[in-house]
């Protein structure tokens, strides 16, 4: 089995996993991932901040947007288009509509979106449906972290439920792993 093969059986294999969790362990597992992934010293020290917003089965992020504002960090959100990753400051005074492939993304004058990645930004929280314990990841496969993650030199982050992890991740040449993945039950350091 190729790599592009292996993603796509360890991809939906993950996602099945993640979405046969009940409603309480997905609760349970978002505020022990949330507990451990907000103490990192490079989220602790960052003056700025990525953030997906997350989908009804992901890992729930809203609660890193409510601690990064409430000690007052800057808060970038992604916006996916066919030409890649652009991205925008967000506030809680911040509005939302649900954009392309159904993830909220803000109300904003195009004028104000960033078109590479924000130059403060030095910890980005990255979405994963599959990782394993060197810290590959895989991702929805259209490549978007991938692309951002290599013009970057800051602490990639990825959060996810210990029933994403998988035995190895056969990587690319293009694909970036994660600094860190936290899930419910620990740290994965690379």
């Amino acid at each position: 089995m190729d790599s592009k093969e292996q993603k796509w059986e360890l991809r939906r294999t993950a996602l099945e996993r993640r979405t046969q969790l009940s409603s309480e362990a997905r609760e349970l597992a978002n505020r022990q991932i949330f507990e451990r992934a907000h103490k990192l010293d490079a989220f602790q020290l960052a003056t700025t901040v990525h953030i997906y917003r997350s989908l009804v089965d992901e890992v729930d992020t809203w609660p890193f947007f409510e601690y990064a504002w409430g000690i007052g960090k800057s808060v970038f959100v992604p916006i996916s288009t066919p030409s890649g990753l652009h991205h925008v400051q967000v506030t809680r005074d911040t509005q939302w509509t649900l954009g392309a492939y159904g993830i909220p993304e803000p109300l904003t004058d195009p004028s104000q979106i960033i078109m590479s990645g924000p130059a403060e930004v030095t910890v980005v929280i990255v979405p994963v449906v599959a990782f394993d314990t060197d810290c590959n990841r895989i991702g929805y496969g259209k490549g978007y972290y991938d692309r951002f993650l290599a013009s970057t030199n800051v602490t990639s982050m990825g959060l996810a439920y210990e029933c994403q992890k998988v035995e190895r991740i056969l990587s690319e040449e293009h694909d970036v792993a994660l600094s860190c993945v936290a899930s419910d039950q620990r740290w994965y350091i690379a």
